[in-house]
């Protein structure tokens, strides 16, 4: 009876570990200890036990933190940097842009890497991604 006890308490901190670190790695191995348990009852040896909870453990582990890790990543709301927010901006060019110019958006100045042709000064270019800290440009194509 004392090893259904021992395996209760490791399915209790296991579970106890990953309500305090919320990272759903631990509580697959409560599973590791449901089947010892229920091998403890039937009269497994505690070897056996040992070995199952393990081979258990592991194997909900590898199987159960990927999809636990996609499922509740998915479902937060990604909230975008500002950076993030420029991408698709349609700007007038203030001066040339060669492959690299400095531009003025919602204030702030930026190093810009123009990806396309050169941009006259009074043609249109659209942000198109983020390099590092710098954002990156295209002419416009109408």
């Amino acid at each position: 009876m004392w090893e259904v006890i021992t395996w209760i308490i490791v399915a209790i901190v296991v579970i106890a570990i990953d309500i305090v670190t919320s990272s759903f790695i631990f509580m697959w191995f409560s599973i590791g200890a449901l089947v010892a348990i229920i091998l403890s009852l039937i009269g497994v040896s505690v070897t056996w036990q040992i070995v199952a909870f393990l081979i258990i453990g592991v194997a909900t582990v590898s199987i159960g933190y990927p999809w636990a890790k996609k499922k509740f990543k998915a479902d937060v709301n990604h909230v975008k940097t500002m950076e993030q927010n420029y991408i698709g901006m349609v700007m007038t060019a203030e001066e040339d842009m060669g492959e690299t110019s400095k531009i003025k958006v919602s204030g702030i100045y930026w190093t810009a890497y123009n990806k396309g042709k050169i941009i006259k000064k009074g043609e249109q270019y659209t942000i198109i991604g983020i390099e590092g800290n710098k954002l990156v440009v295209s002419l416009k194509e109408d």
